[in-house]
């Protein structure tokens, strides 16, 4: 018997992020920015919402038709959260 293809879960797409002496983080695989200050950056990737807490944060790279993020400043911390995907302040097109 045949599965039909819209009940079938999408794949998620891989996401990656490089820390680089707790002043540049890189994240592939970003789909929204949900909310960003000098204190916290807030994202969505397929694999959930990520928060970046710290001191001084900056956006410098933002494409998020290629889903890439650069955020550079005093990160503290990096952690997953449980929400539910939201609608953000910048979202890629092609959703």
């Amino acid at each position: 018997m045949e599965k039909n293809a819209a009940a079938q879960p999408a794949a998620r797409k891989a996401h990656s992020l490089a820390l680089e002496n707790r002043q540049k983080a890189a994240l592939t695989g970003v789909s929204e920015v949900l909310a960003f200050d000098e204190n916290q950056v807030i994202l969505m990737t397929d694999s959930g919402e990520i928060a970046l807490t710290g001191d001084n944060l900056h956006v410098t790279k933002l494409m998020l038709e290629e889903g890439q993020l650069t955020v550079e400043g005093r990160l503290d911390s990096i952690f997953y959260t449980q929400k539910s995907p939201r609608r953000g302040l910048f979202r890629r097109k092609n959703q």
